[in-house]
């Protein structure tokens, strides 16, 4: 059992807010806005995507997770959930070593 129908509600609620708020970003780089404006409107999208995965993941776990226990089928799992949490911290981690320091000021508003 995957989605059902009242967690695809939620998830695609949220995948429309995510949506809308990537949309505005869109829409600030072609305005030229202020980076740090851009940032924080990015920051609002990243949200609105962790907490759609938030919904998904609890709902893989209340269904497909206990089925696979149920079934024997638990090592199956929990090497899938392994690895999309290895690859998660991996991304992290690549992603807070390459942020640079902007300490030059380029920006201004």
């Amino acid at each position: 059992m995957a989605i059902t129908e009242e967690s695809s509600a939620k998830l695609k609620a949220r995948l429309s807010k995510a949506i809308g708020h990537l949309n505005a970003v869109y829409k600030m780089v072609d305005d030229k806005k202020y980076c740090i404006d851009i940032l924080n409107q990015l920051k609002a999208v990243q949200s609105a995507l962790d907490k759609t995965a938030e919904i998904m993941l609890k709902d893989h776990l209340e269904t497909c997770v206990v089925e696979a226990v149920k079934n024997d089928d638990s090592q199956r799992v929990m090497t899938e959930l392994w690895q999309l949490l290895r690859r998660g911290a991996e991304e992290e981690a690549l992603a807070s070593s390459t942020s640079a320091d902007n300490s030059s000021g380029c920006c201004q508003k």
